[in-house]
């Protein structure tokens, strides 16, 4: 005959032998640990070697410039003249300067900044604070087209320092 089991005192469902209250069954996880481990090695080695990382590059297109007639420049040169537009302004009056250019201006937030190659970095940064101070907001950058050793939207005089200051012994 079949041994009888005993049903748990309140519950109508019979309990096997040598089970206690609160035992709870567990699922073993490592097995599925290892196998999605080995799987995601297995991806990453075979990966690579499936695909071919061929990168195609956009060809860039070298645009005529957009004249810029009402906008302001702002140049420093590699010898740490500063310029608004075309006027050399000497550095203890340029934030100045600016801010009254720009106190006419209410809704324009944007100056174009031209750097001579050689220009000091701190002068360019104070420059950039100065235009923040002023009342810009964004920053553009005159850069020289690929053609031409001289940036076209410098103002003369920063052009004839330019050339100078480029020119090597020799030439």
């Amino acid at each position: 005959m079949r041994p009888r089991r005993r049903a748990h005192a309140g519950s109508a469902i019979p309990r096997p032998n040598g089970f206690r209250g609160n035992d709870a069954p567990d699922i073993s996880i490592t097995p599925m640990i290892d196998v999605m481990m080995s799987l995601l090695i297995i991806f990453m080695v075979v990966t690579p070697v499936l695909t071919s990382y061929g990168a195609v590059l956009p060809s860039a297109l070298n645009h005529a410039p957009e004249p810029l007639d009402d906008a302001v420049k702002l140049g420093v040169t590699r010898t740490g003249v500063l310029f608004i537009g075309e006027d050399a302004v000497p550095p203890s009056e340029f934030g100045a300067r600016l801010r009254t250019l720009y106190e006419q201006r209410p809704g324009d937030h944007l100056a174009y900044l031209w750097a001579d190659h050689g220009a000091d970095f701190g002068a360019v940064l104070d420059a950039i604070e100065a235009a923040r101070q002023a009342g810009v907001r964004t920053i553009g950058a005159i850069v020289e087209p690929l053609e031409s050793d001289v940036p076209a939207d410098i103002p003369p005089a920063m052009r004839d320092e330019h050339v100078a200051s480029t020119r090597q012994p020799g030439r």
